[in-house]
């Protein structure tokens, strides 16, 4: 059974997905998307007579150019003033902290999104949107002492969802006792002989013999059934509705190891020992939360031609004897401590997409409890890409 009472609506990624649009629109033309962008956070406009939603108009103008501290001033501004727009303004704050990945550093992102809530509540502390907003940040960042201590003055009455989070969350603390030392989890969908072929892959190249393997499946095919079968791998979702990435969400959830390495479905190679060698850089570095084998190149699926590797700027230094670099990691090779992934409280309160991705999110999570975040290099990791 999956102790995760997640609810399924979207955690304002569509809001994200409106204010990216209106972004890339209006830089051609100031007054493109303005009528979806308004109505994605539901707002009026000063055409139907309501400034306080032309000033929230503004603020996603400010931030459609970057421009962060003068669109929180704009919210705090609307919010402050007129309670019934903190649904509105709450909307816009959270597509900031939840799925912004340029602009401010990834703390400030967070901060952007805390500070202004927590001035939305203390200044408006009987207002149920207000109490919504800041337990929603809360549940976010794993922060439970908090959240259990706003619920405490609030009480559960109209907060059940956030009550029952909260006590799924306390739990899944209270009994992190791991089954064996690794989980290596994946999601699929049709792509059954790549499948087959990375399976076969990964446990040639495993190092660890106390591990398990869980996988997600987001298609109905028989083939990627019999895979799975043939592999003899029991902890399976099958998942027929193809919910993408979001499957990630119960796949960890059913993780039982100390250390959860994620790999994609679509590998050419895994250099040998990647399992010890991520451990190791999180032994030595209890400063690390993700950490990721950086591609050496990539395998053409249909010419079988050898691509390069993709740029780095990440930050050089050696970690655990290896050549490491803190900075962006990708999915398709990282692994965290299961403890850390509890903390965080996991996928809560996203979306996970191709637009959203799990390791932006395991990254700025992970980032608020100081942890940082890097790759290691050169050790042989090979992916597919399509023609």
């Amino acid at each position: 059974m999956i102790d995760h009472p997640l609810a399924d609506e979207a955690h304002h990624l569509p809001q994200a997905l409106a204010l990216s649009a209106y972004a890339a629109a209006c830089a051609v033309d100031p007054t493109a998307g303005k009528t979806e962008v308004l109505a994605a956070f539901g707002l009026q406009g000063a055409d139907r007579g309501d400034l306080n939603d032309e000033l929230l108009f503004g603020a996603i103008r400010l931030l459609a150019c970057g421009r962060f501290e003068e669109s929180k001033a704009l919210l705090l501004r609307v919010g402050l003033a007129a309670p019934e727009k903190i649904p509105a303004v709450y909307a816009i704050t959270a597509t900031v902290f939840k799925y912004f990945n340029a602009g401010m550093p990834i703390g400030q992102l967070v901060q952007f999104g805390i500070d202004l809530t927590l001035q939305l509540y203390q200044r408006h502390p009987h207002d149920g949107a207000a109490r919504h907003a800041l337990l929603d940040v809360l549940l976010y960042l794993g922060a439970a002492n908090d959240a259990e201590r706003i619920l405490g003055q609030t009480g559960s009455a109209g907060f059940e969802q956030e009550a029952a989070e909260l006590q799924a969350y306390r739990r899944r603390m209270a009994q992190d006792q791991s089954a064996c030392r690794l989980s290596l989890v994946l999601v699929t969908y049709e792509r059954p002989q790549m499948l087959r072929h990375t399976l076969a892959c990964a446990r040639a190249a495993l190092a660890e013999s106390a591990y398990e393997i869980v996988i997600g499946v987001n298609d109905a095919n028989p083939q990627t059934r019999q895979v799975i079968e043939d592999a003899g791998i029991s902890k399976v979702i099958y998942n027929t509705s193809n919910t993408s990435i979001n499957l990630y969400k119960q796949v960890f959830a059913l993780a039982q190891g100390e250390y959860i390495i994620e790999i994609d479905d679509d590998l050419h190679a895994l250099p040998h020992g990647f399992d010890r060698q991520i451990i190791a850089c999180l032994q030595a570095r209890p400063d690390l939360g993700l950490v990721g084998h950086w591609p050496s190149g990539f395998v053409s699926a249909r010419s079988g031609q050898r691509l390069p590797q993709g740029a780095s700027n990440h930050e050089r230094c050696e970690v655990a004897g290896l050549p490491f670099g803190i900075g962006q990691v990708w999915g398709m090779c990282a692994g965290l401590r299961r403890k850390d992934f509890l903390m965080i409280n996991g996928f809560a309160r996203a979306t996970l997409s191709k637009h959203s991705g799990e390791e932006p999110q395991l990254i700025r999570k992970l980032a608020v409890y100081g942890r940082l975040s890097g790759v290691i290099f050169d050790q042989g990791l090979l992916g597919i890409v399509p023609d």
